[in-house]
């Protein structure tokens, strides 16, 4: 399978993904959108957000920073949690929390009706990054915190994984 080919189905099922996140937003009230059932738990505004922050600022900006081969470098390896991850696919099925807490990552969820613009400008990112995809010859790579050296077609597939465990 070419890398055409990963890059168009690993687009596909985001975009199944987050027309689905998007499609469950008309579905909540907006005091069931804000709703923190403890302090440690994000409410649905904090995942939205985090959800849309993580693919714009991290998984498509170092999927676009290995292809335009900035901020990383040529070679290096992913460490044993990243050669498991892609081995089988995806994360294995736990919940994971960001270190610190919610707010350590200093999540702010937003009004609802942001968020219906904000995955259409995502998934339109996306969405461009297919073709310099398939010419990328995957060997300039950034540092994943927890998966090692990821090339920029890895950032693309990790995303989706990502995306999948929330």
């Amino acid at each position: 399978m070419d890398k055409v080919n990963i890059s168009e189905k690993v687009f596909e099922k985001i975009v199944i993904l987050f027309e689905n996140y998007k499609s469950s937003l008309s579905t909540y009230t907006s005091d069931q959108f804000n709703f923190k059932a403890t302090e440690d738990v994000w409410s649905l505004a904090e995942m939205y957000e985090h959800v849309c922050m993580s693919a714009k600022k991290f998984f498509l900006a170092n999927t676009r920073r290995c292809m335009e081969q900035r901020n990383g470098q040529l070679g290096g390896e992913k460490n044993a949690a990243g050669e498991n991850v892609f081995k089988y696919g995806g994360f294995p099925p736990m919940k994971f929390k960001v270190p610190g807490g919610p707010e350590a990552a200093n999540i702010s969820g937003r009004d609802k009706s942001v968020y219906f613009q904000e995955i259409e400008e995502i998934l339109e990112s996306a969405r461009q990054m297919i073709n310099p995809l398939e010419s990328d010859a995957g060997e300039y790579k950034t540092l994943h915190p927890v998966l090692g050296w990821l090339n920029a077609m890895e950032w693309f597939q990790i995303w989706k994984c990502t995306a999948d465990t929330i």
